[in-house]
């Protein structure tokens, strides 16, 4: 489930990994926590296992991330994904357009 908000730079919306997938370039990747903020950038906490993400996104190429739900609902797609900072498990991703589809 996500959690929206709307104030200023503030965080826009929420999704736990419990609920939800991401996908890039047809690939789907469990995480822990993906909070998207006003400001168009985004953090990703990941996984111990999902450190292979960061060949699907990386620094240079923008990609489509897809948060998609458990029972298969996309709620969220995110256009034009860059890695920003890496940082151990977590990153930040700045991203040029949002779409909310739920």
């Amino acid at each position: 489930m996500s959690v929206s908000a709307s104030k200023g730079d503030e965080t826009l919306l929420t999704f736990e990994g419990e609920s939800h997938r991401l996908f890039i370039e047809g690939r789907g990747f469990d995480f822990e926590k993906l909070v998207v903020s006003s400001e168009g950038k985004a953090k990703l906490f990941l996984k111990n296992s999902e450190h292979n993400l960061y060949t699907f996104l990386d620094f240079e190429e923008p990609r489509f991330v897809y948060v998609v739900s458990r029972i298969g609902v996309k709620d969220l797609i995110l256009q034009g994904c860059r890695i920003e900072e890496i940082m151990g498990e977590n990153c930040i991703i700045s991203f040029s357009k949002l779409q909310k589809d739920a």
